[in-house]
């Protein structure tokens, strides 16, 4: 998403370094979470990993991308709301 959006709204062929921070940023994240073995999602989780900033940025590219993924990758998002129902 966050590709999409840089691409699309920073109007460049490749990531602007913004964007590739956040994205890193995102991943190192993900690594350290203590809820990655039981499958439980961000939202359902108490603790707050992202800064007030980090989590406005990126909930704003959320917000923006999700329509549009919709439509570009179909299947992915039809997988992530099955997930979804059954976690």
């Amino acid at each position: 998403m966050a590709s999409l959006y840089c691409k699309r709204i920073h109007r460049g062929s490749h990531l602007c370094p913004q964007c590739t921070a956040l994205i890193a940023f995102e991943e190192q994240r993900a690594m350290q979470c203590c809820n990655e073995g039981n499958g439980s999602s961000c939202k359902e989780c108490n603790r707050q990993c992202y800064p007030d900033a980090t989590r406005l940025e990126i909930n704003h590219i959320v917000r923006w991308a999700e329509p549009k993924m919709r439509l570009r990758r179909p299947l992915m998002v039809a997988r992530n709301y099955v997930a979804a129902l059954f976690n």
